[in-house]
């Protein structure tokens, strides 16, 4: 287990340090275009920077198309154990997961920290306010659903690729969920209707959904890392 985390940290170093710099280069931009200073802006580095978050999580998605293909063909060919390797992704994910989440409170906080001038476009930096455990929990799941389209992908390239088109429409849906749910005027406003019950039960049914739907994942990823031939 040890030895495969390692090799798929060296990966995941990578990935996370090209995540790094564009954030690094966000910011930059924002300064360099007087973003900070302004009570509105269109600037496109403002906008880069409010959907930072929802960015990162995404590129989680797409970082993982790889964790279950050619780095798994990859490291049993190099005498990996499957049951250790699927460990070894276990922790990868965690690492993946954590460094995300550090990286979206620290993004999130800036513009206060830095006194910047508030305006409507960061709700999207306060879509996790109030909520920690969402985040995380957001950056594991789609980081499993990676591993699984990417083991789809390479069997079915036709439903792999449908499939990552429906994820991507699912993953603006949930996008468009939790800023309606960083708007507390609009919340407020549906707490007061009939349908007040859903909306306030949606935060708990969601993370409750999601834990349910990881731990299938992860159980699919078992079966397929257990089963997996190196050609």
């Amino acid at each position: 287990m040890g030895k495969s985390f390692r090799f798929l940290l060296q990966f995941a170093v990578g990935n996370l340090a090209s995540l790094l710099g564009f954030a690094v280069l966000v910011i930059a931009g924002c300064y360099l275009t007087g973003a900070p200073a302004a009570a509105s802006s269109t600037n496109l580095f403002e906008k880069y920077y409010a959907m930072f978050p929802l960015m990162a999580a995404f590129c989680l998605f797409l970082f993982a198309f790889a964790l279950c293909t050619s780095n798994l063909r990859l490291g049993l060919s190099m005498g990996a154990r499957r049951s250790g390797f699927f460990w070894a992704l276990q922790g990868i994910i965690l690492f993946y997961t954590l460094a995300c989440w550090a990286l979206q409170l620290f993004m999130s906080a800036f513009p206060g920290l830095a006194g910047w001038a508030a305006r409507e476009r960061w709700l999207l930096l306060r879509v996790f306010d109030g909520r920690p455990w969402a985040y995380p929990l957001i950056c594991g799941a789609v980081m499993i659903l990676g591993c699984l389209i990417g083991m789809l992908m390479v069997r079915h390239k036709v439903l792999g690729t449908l499939v990552v088109v429906l994820s991507v429409f699912a993953m603006i849906g949930v996008t468009m969920v939790l800023m309606l749910l960083a708007d507390t005027s609009m919340m407020d406003f549906l707490y007061d209707t009939q349908w007040g019950g859903m909306w306030s039960a949606l935060p708990g049914a969601t993370a409750a959904g999601l834990a349910l739907a990881s731990a299938g994942g992860e159980y699919l990823i078992w079966r397929a890392i257990q089963r997996f031939v190196v050609r």
